[in-house]
């Protein structure tokens, strides 16, 4: 075993260190449930130093790989540091090192976002190229139905309107596709779409236990990460994600989606933890909407989600319990 006395995240605002104090207890619960799998195999996690660099990071990384028969995953949590390609391919590979498929990688604390404001765009970009390609088809197809009238006058304003539709929608996707490939490039540089990536690239996953609480994810995150975790559980080398942790990422109702397609379509999953993700009652009712198909999920945790009315909440469980009776859901 390795025992690393942990240091005060010197990268991190004052403000920041002092809610991470204020939190320290939330934070222990959290981790203990994450812990349980450890607990069952009497194995610890490797603990990298909080607040440390990445020079610190791959020093013990590469110290202890020869040790990792002696522990059950990685705790990376409050590092002072980027999560760049190299870092996060250094983590997987010790996780890959170690003896039993099936670790856990908690990467809790960690600003994983790009520090600018790409995701919101790029998701709100693509939500209105939607919007502008049902508005091309509806003009294209108001432009057919114009020949059919029998009213010159009328058939030629309707043709008249229909061609200004279908020339704003064309000019308006053409911009939109430009801003959206830059949007694509920059995103890229996000340590979500590293890690992602970084996971998707390799060939044999071994985590089984993904902690991404409080890590800045916003929708535009999860849908990649529900794409790479969906695309795991169809590699016959590799191990599903069975218990996956989002606590503390303020994704809103507008990342619910993406989680929604991961309880609709995993075949794996387990576990799904999802509290004080700022979601109301909207985001609420959708997840557990996901639920009446899943076959698979033991326990979901939707608790200290304020903006949702509880009351709204219940009333949902008793909808699903009906075709899903062996879920645990927790709201309060």
């Amino acid at each position: 075993q390795v025992w690393l006395r942990a240091a005060r995240p010197k990268g991190l605002s004052a403000a920041r260190r002092g809610s991470a104090r204020r939190g320290s207890a939330r934070r222990f619960r959290r981790m203990v449930a994450a812990d349980e799998a450890v607990i069952a195999d009497n194995l610890p996690l490797l603990r990298l130093p909080r607040g440390a660099s990445k020079e610190q990071a791959f020093k013990l990384l590469e110290g202890s790989a020869q040790e990792a028969q002696h522990f059950a995953g990685v705790d990376a949590s409050l590092l002072d540091c980027e999560l760049d390609t190299e870092l996060a391919d250094k983590l997987l590979e010790f996780c890959a090192a170690l003896p039993n498929q099936g670790c856990v990688c908690r990467l809790a604390h960690n600003d994983l976002s790009s520090g600018t404001d790409t995701e919101q765009r790029l998701f709100e970009r693509i939500a209105e190229r939607e919007l502008r390609e049902r508005e091309l088809r509806f003009n294209q197809e108001l432009k057919k139905k114009a020949s059919n009238q029998k009213d010159f006058a009328v058939s030629a304003a309707q043709r008249r309107t229909a061609e200004d539709g279908i020339a704003a929608a064309t000019a308006r996707l053409a911009a939109l596709d430009e801003e959206v490939l830059e949007l694509n490039r920059k995103k890229k540089e996000a340590p979500w779409y590293m890690l992602c990536s970084t996971i998707e690239s390799r060939g044999r996953n071994t985590i089984s236990c993904l902690d991404l609480t409080d890590c800045g994810l916003h929708a535009t995150g999860l849908v990649m990460l529900a794409q790479v975790l969906l695309e795991l559980e169809h590699r016959a080398d590799s191990s599903p994600v069975t218990e996956l942790i989002l606590d503390g990422n303020d994704v809103g109702d507008i990342g619910m989606s993406a989680v929604t397609s991961i309880i609709r379509l995993s075949s794996s999953l387990t576990s799904l933890r999802l509290r004080n993700v700022g979601i109301t009652e909207r985001g609420v009712s959708q997840v557990l909407a996901g639920l009446v198909s899943n076959k698979t999920l033991k326990l979901i945790d939707l608790r200290s989600n304020g903006l949702a009315d509880l009351e709204v909440g219940k009333a949902a469980c008793v909808g699903v319990r009906q075709f899903n009776p062996v879920v645990e859901i927790l709201l309060e």
